[in-house]
């Protein structure tokens, strides 16, 4: 694999797509439609370039794409158009009946996770192909689930990426963001080194549809787990969230000299068990630590059930996306 910051960024789309896929087998999203809402406000000032990260080459993509696609359940490899890939994807990453806006806000976010996949290469180090069709490499892959609806979330949004002051976005998502997405300080402090100032604490009003079990939980994890996790060989009872970050989420979490990320210690005792790192309370009773947190997944960028619900207050999907990933433009790159 590239050892370059590329790699990094890609490998946090893995981890990303990882945490969230599949969730929405289990949801049934609500027939009621609320009252239009407010279109997001405009940004103070222009984004600037950000530093270490190269402008993207849109001349490379005049076309549409054909890519190769390494289908993980068939264990081969098949070619096709970047936007047939795309159907599968939205399919496979949303429930195919939910409002069309939700549906192409997903398809311009999951268009330019993609491309950034490809200008990575790393699945092309993993399997000699573009992308991968497994959930835990990069984004879930449902073609059989295809409908007329997302057929035209793919087309009326066809071509168009984010891009930040002329570089493409890594476009990640999650499912349940606890109503304020989170930051790369707080989910991705290593996987991502470049600045992400598209990635700020916005907040939501998510929760209208959210299903229950997705907005709020608690789980008790052994003393001695957690002390595995953050290294720590003393008490577990001495074990503090010792800092937070901007969105509310775990930045950093230890006792004595040992302390690791919030991020690293949810993969550490595991990312369905800690359903995220926005926890509101951590108590210790001699034997277990009770958790109790908001949302499920990473929280970066798009929140899913958050595009559902503007959706359904009559935001249009450029409105959406531009929510969730601050300063971005979306820009039309082949026809």
């Amino acid at each position: 694999m590239r050892k370059s910051s590329y790699f990094n960024i890609a490998l946090v789309a893995v981890i990303a797509a990882a945490l969230f896929a599949g969730a929405y087998s289990l949801l049934r999203p609500p027939a009621a439609k609320q009252p239009g809402g407010p279109a997001p406000a405009p940004l103070a000032q222009a984004p600037q370039p950000i530093p270490g990260v190269p402008q993207f080459d849109a001349a490379k993509y005049a076309k549409e794409p054909v890519i190769t696609v390494w289908l993980a359940d068939r264990n081969s490899r098949d070619s096709m158009a970047l936007e047939s890939y795309l159907e599968g994807v939205i399919a496979g990453e949303m429930a195919p009946d939910w409002p069309l806006e939700a549906l192409k806000a997903q398809a311009i976010v999951s268009r330019t996770l993609t491309v950034h996949a490809i200008e990575a290469g790393t699945i092309r180090q993993l399997h000699n192909a573009d992308v991968s069709t497994a959930k835990e490499v990069l984004q879930t892959y449902a073609p059989a689930k295809v409908n007329d609806r997302v057929r035209e979330a793919v087309r009326s949004t066809r071509g168009q990426l984010l891009l930040y002051a002329g570089s493409l976005i890594n476009a990640i998502y999650s499912s349940s963001n606890g109503q304020i997405a989170a930051t790369r300080e707080e989910s991705f402090p290593k996987e991502i080194p470049e600045p992400t100032p598209y990635f700020q604490p916005v907040t939501d009003n998510s929760y209208r549809y959210t299903p229950p079990n997705l907005q709020y939980w608690k789980v008790a994890i052994p003393g001695s787990e957690v002390a595995a996790a953050v290294g720590y060989g003393g008490n577990p009872a001495d074990i503090k969230i010792l800092e937070k970050g901007p969105s509310g989420r775990i930045l950093w979490i230890g006792a004595g000299d040992k302390k690791v990320y919030g991020a690293e210690f949810r993969k550490a005792v595991g990312f369905d068990r800690l359903k995220s790192t926005l926890v509101d309370d951590m108590s210790y009773d001699g034997k277990l630590f009770v958790f109790k947190g908001r949302g499920w997944g990473n929280g970066v960028g798009l929140c899913q059930w958050g595009a559902y619900t503007y959706a359904m207050d009559g935001w249009k999907a450029e409105d959406i996306v531009r929510h969730y990933y601050v300063g971005v433009e979306v820009r039309k790159i082949w026809q």
